[in-house]
């Protein structure tokens, strides 16, 4: 028996868009600004646009700009530097981008994540992302690359100079900016690089509304009979189990021993993505099972839960799908016995979210979090299965 749960389709999967025809032809407002940038998933949320940003969450937005942006999850299984090491949510962002010198270490080893981005940093950083490189700049460095944005008018809608710190917002519209501009001595621009299905529309502007819908289809519940349809032929590259490469043998070897499989097809780019109860180490994504013993919600607002507890385990809440299924108008309630899935690149770090949803880091064991909640079910979607 074939069981299609109409639930949310996990963000790591895929860009879903809705084809909603010509975005128009209006030069673009910092609203659309920042549409763009959640539609390419470069930014997580509009909220806090005029708070500064570490230089930790930068990299991110970083390598979301990039050809890595499918690629790089925070886990990493060794330090990045004197001041990063693997318990830090953003260690392999940090890595590659200092890997691929978008950003930099200080004289002293350190890469000061807690730090405030400055206007340098996004100079330095959206110039590396157009290919200029430090041959391009002679003397002054920073004030070379600067000059060289302010020049090129990656510096538009961003009213700072130099040191100074800069607002999500400063950030939203530099990489805008750079999304738009062509790599260096080229005729091609660097946003239709990174992102193939993405429109320039004649005045210039970043059009993201005309991406096709990626066809994902799931979750589906497949039993120890693999009762599913895969409409494409399986080989060595398009299966993955737990979000690491894998074969199709090796997933009905789980689904024998475990019961079941939670599996998910993209039929765009012929991917078959399946989750089961297997613990291995190197496997970012995990099926788990247990009682809801906690829902915590923010001080300022009793209707947004931002973390939960399953039989004792701290996971983070943090896509608004998750939100609203763990809030008092949503599925789940305290003592629901669920099945999830959930990411576990925080199974050693001591960051957590704060009441308002802020990721903070403390010492004490008690803030360790688990890892992050993916998607939830019912436990009885499984348990009558064969």
């Amino acid at each position: 028996m074939r069981f299609l749960i109409k639930k949310i389709i996990p963000l790591f999967l895929a860009i879903i868009l809705l084809c909603i025809g010509s975005y128009g032809k209006a030069n673009k407002t910092e609203d659309d600004r920042i549409e763009t940038l959640l539609i390419l998933k470069i930014i997580d949320d509009k909220e806090n646009l005029d708070s500064a940003v570490t230089r930790e969450m930068f990299s991110k937005m970083i390598v979301k700009s990039t050809e890595k942006k499918d690629e790089i999850v925070g886990v990493s299984l060794e330090s990045v530097c004197n001041d990063v090491d693997n318990s830090n949510i953003y260690a392999s962002y940090i890595k590659a981008v200092l890997e691929d010198g978008h950003m930099f270490t200080y004289i002293d080893g350190s890469f000061k994540p807690k730090e405030y981005v400055t206007y340098s940093d996004l100079a330095r950083a959206g110039l590396s992302l157009l290919s200029y490189t430090n041959d391009d700049f002679r003397g002054n460095q920073v004030k070379g690359r600067n000059l060289k944005f302010e020049s090129l008018g990656l510096n538009e809608n961003i009213n700072k100079t130099a040191n100074d710190v800069l607002t999500k917002r400063d950030i939203i519209n530099g990489i805008y900016n750079v999304l738009k501009e062509n790599i260096k001595n080229t005729d091609e621009i660097y946003g239709l690089k990174v992102f193939p299905k993405l429109i320039i529309d004649s005045d210039k502007e970043l059009n993201p509304y005309e991406l096709k819908e990626r066809k994902v289809t799931g979750p589906y519940i497949v039993d120890k009979n693999f009762n599913i349809e895969i409409p494409f032929d399986i080989n060595k590259k398009n299966v993955f189990l737990n979000g690491v490469k894998s074969n199709i043998d090796t997933v009905k070897y789980d689904i024998e021993n475990f019961g079941y499989s939670i599996i998910y097809l993209d039929l765009d780019n012929k991917y078959v993505y399946a989750y089961t109860e297997r613990e291995d180490i190197e496997a970012p994504i995990r099926v788990k099972k247990g009682y809801i013993s906690e829902i915590n919600y923010s001080a300022k607002n009793m209707l947004v839960p931002y973390s939960v507890e399953i039989d004792l385990n701290k996971y983070m809440i943090e896509s608004e799908d998750m939100k609203f299924a763990f809030s008092p108008r949503g599925t789940f309630k305290k003592d629901d016995y669920v099945i999830y899935l959930c990411n576990k690149m925080n199974d050693v770090n001591k960051a957590h979210l704060d009441e308002d949803g802020n990721v903070v880091h403390s010492d004490e064991d008690v803030n360790v979090y688990k890892g992050s909640i993916i998607n939830v079910f019912k436990y009885d979607i499984i348990k009558n299965i064969n």
